[in-house]
């Protein structure tokens, strides 16, 4: 009997370890891909980048790093982009930013493209997501500084000026006050007949 528990357990080390060393093998593997795609060429094509992060995925779909970079190799391919591919490209950084979000939801490059890809369709939706960030982590100037851009998108001008007024001794306030002072002045130029104000 003693002996057979010992086989037993013998049978079961021996299938850990080598589940462990396949586990351990495809990690690498994906780790190599990622390091490929983040640090590879200078010029890697997005593309590229895009194809090696979704082996690296595959292979381990828990690096919320690879999503990160995916996700932002194809949100900057589609501002560069015609309108066809430009839809293609933002639909896929919407794809692996919501992975990378569930994989790890306070992971502000993710946060931050998030609300950039909702600021694509709802300037106003991205701020109250946006705003949701900023309570979590408020001494970030950085964060006040978009959220002053977001509401300046979405016409909410006083919520603008407060959140601006929040990160005034700092270096972020002078770009944010930039894109308020934009924001405002296209819609004092916005021809009256057209915005549908009287």
């Amino acid at each position: 009997m003693k002996n057979n528990i010992i086989i037993y357990s013998g049978i079961l080390l021996l299938a850990l370890s080598v589940y462990g060393i396949f586990h351990a093998s495809r990690v690498v593997l994906a780790q190599n891909l990622y390091s490929r795609a983040k640090y590879g060429t200078p010029s890697v094509a997005s593309q590229t980048i895009l194809d090696l992060c979704g082996k690296a995925s595959r292979l381990y779909g828990h690096n919320y790093y690879v999503c990160i970079l995916a996700a932002e190799a194809a949100y900057y391919e589609g501002l560069i982009t015609t309108a066809g591919d430009a839809s293609k490209h933002i639909t896929e950084a919407q794809k692996w930013c919501d992975k990378g979000l569930e994989l790890n939801c306070y992971r502000m490059p993710l946060r931050r493209l998030k609300a950039f890809l909702l600021a694509r369709t709802s300037p106003a939706d991205a701020a109250h997501y946006w705003e949701k960030f900023v309570d979590w982590q408020y001494w970030e100037p950085s964060n006040h500084a978009l959220l002053v851009e977001l509401y300046a998108l979405s016409g909410q001008y006083e919520k603008a000026v407060d959140s601006l007024a929040l990160i005034k001794d700092t270096s972020d306030y002078q770009a944010a006050g930039m894109k308020l002072n934009e924001a405002w002045k296209k819609e004092k130029d916005f021809p009256a007949e057209l915005s549908g104000k009287r």
